[in-house]
């Protein structure tokens, strides 16, 4: 059972003052927000405490079925749905979209620009078309690089971020195709990508891979699929023609649940083959795959009819930086951001799994829903979960991971850190009436709310109803779609310091009665604050200290709080019988 605490990790709430029902929305980088509803794109500015200010309005080329924004190229993404055919399209340079009928420019991805035309592109957004071959279905945009990875059926398609150079004083933001991964018997419902790792969710399975170069190997061995060793393709054939010919016999045939990490995840009898396509072969990035994990879940019999209850949902891929080193005075050495260590979850809805998965891949915590979830999203510092009516929050060990990946005395007699394998728990559980989707970026939560229709009795009397039951009628009245209401919140969470102060006040409670439970919450208020210094890049001169200090404060407080626990336990051993 995990342990609930009543904090107040939320802070304030706005409603964004959209015009239509959100049907997709994403945000991004510090201030981007984006909602879409049919053929219309909204973008606001959500800045601090003040409400969303409308940036600008554009018309896509299609109906929004998914989009991402990506922070590294500036650069908004969709799947696009029209006439029955489905298309993938970016848009850049959206900022400088002034009223909703400003010109547009509509090019090909990797078309060369006319130079009479190039500085038309400075002050217009540019739809940059991306064709497929197949339809896409999913997609993904690298924090780090900015590149973008789409899913298909059977395969995944790597278009890398590149800046075409007009002149001196322009250049454009481009895609080249440069990568097909292709992935046997496997429909991606989410993907997630970062650094060269790849997560590929399918209902009840995922995968991470993670891309590799080898500067050894001949240049022109990278033109050709690489195909990673597969011992049980064969079995696994046989066992779906098996299986098949079960079920025309009205049989079920589910597979038994699995989980292989590292090497033996290769076993897992998913073929990966690799194809280079359209760089010269001194740009190709990738040439061996590399198999990191595969998880295989088995849906509750019990729930089978239930096809929403044994799907997996909320892929996601967070990396956990640390902007150069701190020095004695707080002051920051180098501003390059350091990949300390890459975490992968994914839910089902009623338990959620954090991997970790650079160095090492394993299971680092399970989360256990008191209610169905709908949708997750991992930050560094909290995981936030929503279900029909409330918005979870619970703590996370990636600080606590990623401080072991960076300082090799960690867990010494010289510096110590809580556990990894600390129990998470719950910070608050917030009432929301019809949650339907959530995002997260910087320190803001975007909710979408929609009261679900309900059916309203309507009975219509007769006069002469004392006479006969058959004059009484009752009339169920559908409420039209005006009355159906929708918001969608944006909750910003309060500051590090503010909560790390609200949990040390929380934990004096627990002092004198329960130590180990002080323990635990001075050692979740610890690792928020290690957490928020880690990614110092967010942070200002002011606020970095103010974590120092906190941080240098949380030390004190654990080792006096371990000291009373060990006390105790001294004074019991020493005691004569």
């Amino acid at each position: 059972m995990v342990q609930l605490y009543n904090l107040h990790p939320f802070g304030s709430q706005q409603v964004v003052p959209c015009k239509l029902e959100p049907e997709q929305f994403c945000g991004g980088g510090r201030d981007a927000l984006f909602v879409a509803a049919g053929c219309k794109v909204e973008a606001f500015a959500v800045a601090g405490r003040e409400l969303c200010q409308p940036r600008c309005t554009f018309s896509t080329l299609g109906r929004v079925l998914r989009m991402a924004y990506s922070e590294a190229g500036d650069y908004l993404v969709a799947i696009e749905e029209k006439n029955k055919a489905t298309f993938l399209r970016a848009y850049v340079n959206w900022r400088s979209k002034k009223t909703e009928n400003s010109r547009v420019c509509i090019r090909m991805v990797g078309h060369n620009v006319d130079t009479p035309f190039s500085e038309t592109f400075r002050d217009q957004m540019s739809i940059i078309e991306m064709p497929l071959a197949e339809a896409p279905l999913c997609m993904s945009c690298c924090p780090v690089k900015g590149d973008l990875l789409v899913g298909c059926t059977n395969k995944l398609v790597l278009f890398s971020l590149t800046y075409r150079v007009i002149n001196e004083k322009l250049s454009v933001l481009d895609f080249e195709r440069s990568l097909i991964i292709h992935v046997d018997n496997v429909i991606p419902v989410e993907i997630s990508f970062c650094a060269g790792y790849v997560a590929v969710m399918s209902d009840l399975e995922v995968l991470i891979l993670k891309l590799e170069s080898n500067c050894n190997n001949g240049k022109s061995v990278n033109h050709y699929p690489h195909k990673t060793n597969n011992p049980v393709k064969q079995t696994k054939e046989g066992f779906s023609s098996e299986s098949s010919q079960l079920e025309s016999e009205d049989f079920v045939i589910c597979q038994k649940p699995m989980e292989l990490l590292g090497e033996k995840s290769e076993q897992s009898g998913i073929s990966v083959t690799l194809e280079s396509t359209g760089l010269a072969d001194e740009k190709i990035k990738y040439v061996h795959v590399q198999h990191l994990l595969y998880r295989r879940f088995t849906p509750d019999m019990s729930f089978y009819a239930l096809s929403d209850d044994i799907r997996l949902h909320s892929l996601q891929l967070l990396p956990v930086y640390q902007a150069g080193s701190l020095t004695s005075d707080g002051k920051t050495l180098s501003q390059e951001k350091e990949l300390l260590s890459l975490f992968c979850f994914f839910s089902l809805p009623h338990v959620g799994y954090l991997y970790m998965v650079v160095k090492s891949v394993e299971l680092m915590s399970v989360y256990q829903y008191p209610e169905k979830s709908q949708q997750a999203v991992l930050t560094p510092q909290f995981l936030h979960v929503i279900t029909s009516n409330n918005l979870q929050c619970f703590t996370v060990r990636c600080s606590a991971a990623a401080a072991r990946e960076e300082d090799p005395y960690m867990d010494t007699t010289l510096k110590a850190c809580p556990p990894v394998s600390m129990d998470v728990c719950a910070l608050r559980i917030q009432l929301f009436i019809g949650l339907k989707a959530i995002c997260h970026f910087k320190n803001h939560i975007v909710l979408l709310t929609k009261a679900d229709p309900k059916t309203i009795p309507e009975r219509r009397e007769s006069p002469r109803r004392l006479l006969s039951r058959r004059d009484a009628s009752a009339k169920i009245r559908t409420p039209p779609a005006a009355e159906v209401g929708w918001s969608l919140y944006v909750v910003n969470t309060i500051s590090p310091v503010q909560l790390y102060k609200e949990m040390v006040d929380y934990s004096s409670t627990y002092r004198t009665v329960k130590t180990q439970s002080c323990i635990h919450l001075l050692s979740e208020a610890h690792l928020l604050v290690r957490a928020a210094l880690m990614d110092a890049s967010q942070l200002e001169p002011g606020d970095r200290a103010e974590l120092l200090e906190a941080f240098k404060e949380s030390c004190g407080h654990l080792a006096d709080c371990y000291s009373r626990l060990v006390v105790p336990l001294r004074s019991q051993i020493l005691k004569p019988s």
